[in-house]
């Protein structure tokens, strides 16, 4: 999957979450999983067929993927609000699970490297 440039139009509740969708660069059936939904509920909702969610599961895709609840819900806000931070740990901490063993030690030495770069 390609990340997504945004598109002109998120209006609708399912055009947010497409693009949540889009720019996570996962899929439908992942992004259920880590909201503890069914992937026929994410149909529903990137479908159109289901237009309103609770302000739970927007706080918990605020939490999980670091998208405001409030942009989540309406479309009215910036969508990344003040928890920038917060997106680039989810995203960071999505790609670690990922990672495998070698890619794990690389970046364990990467860490390593720059706190001993720090004490020089």
């Amino acid at each position: 999957m390609q990340k997504t440039s945004e598109p002109k139009d998120l209006e609708t509740l399912a055009s947010r979450i497409r693009w949540i969708i889009g720019e996570k660069q996962i899929k439908q059936v992942d992004f259920a999983r880590s909201l503890g939904i069914s992937a026929n509920y994410v149909y529903l909702l990137t479908s159109g067929r289901k237009t309103t969610i609770s302000e739970l599961l927007a706080r918990l895709i605020e939490s999980t993927y670091g998208y405001s609840a409030q942009w989540v819900l309406t479309g009215k806000s910036p969508k990344h609000d003040e928890i920038a931070y917060r997106d680039l740990q989810s995203d960071t901490i999505l790609k670690v699970k990922r990672m495998d063993d070698a890619e794990l030690r690389a970046v364990a030495a990467f860490i390593h490297s720059l706190q001993n770069t720090g004490r020089e």
